[in-house]
């Protein structure tokens, strides 16, 4: 009997048998709501997860990516781009959903190097060494992807 459950079907990522891709990124977002040190990274892991995971619209997808690039690339800090997308990223001022809509086609063929799977959670500085390696990982392996998607 393998004491490994399948792997999430967007992922591909392999939790020990009992527990799954998303209740992980649930425990892990609670410990940063009531942790502020793991709290630090939440700015690359929603986005990271929710790239893996197909969840955003296309342009969302790709608008995500690119801000997560910033962040992890460019030094962009989660106060700047709340300032810099406070009006222009706004559900009101926008003509196109997050969420809602066409879903980014190739992104279920990406292999991912890096998941949730990999980030540990027993220690703040251990979850943001990990969350920052995964969001970094997320950029390289969908490099491919956003090439030909624009």
């Amino acid at each position: 009997m393998s004491s490994q459950v399948s792997p999430c079907q967007h992922c591909g990522a392999r939790f020990p048998q009992g527990s799954a891709c998303e209740e992980q990124f649930h425990i892990s977002q609670i410990h940063e709501f009531e942790d502020p040190a793991y709290g630090a990274v939440h700015h690359l892991s929603v986005p990271s997860y929710m790239l893996q995971h197909n969840r955003y619209s296309r342009r969302g997808w790709l608008e995500v990516r690119a801000l997560l690039h910033r962040f992890v690339f460019t030094g962009l800090t989660p106060q700047m781009a709340r300032r810099e997308l406070a009006i222009s990223a706004s559900s009101t001022n926008r003509d196109w959903s997050l969420t809602k809509g066409e879903k980014l086609a190739g992104v279920e063929q990406i292999d991912w190097s890096l998941t949730m799977a990999n980030v540990r959670l027993d220690s703040a500085a251990h979850y943001c060494s990990d969350v920052t390696d995964w969001a970094r990982a997320v950029l390289l392996d969908s490099e491919r992807l956003v090439g030909t998607a624009t």
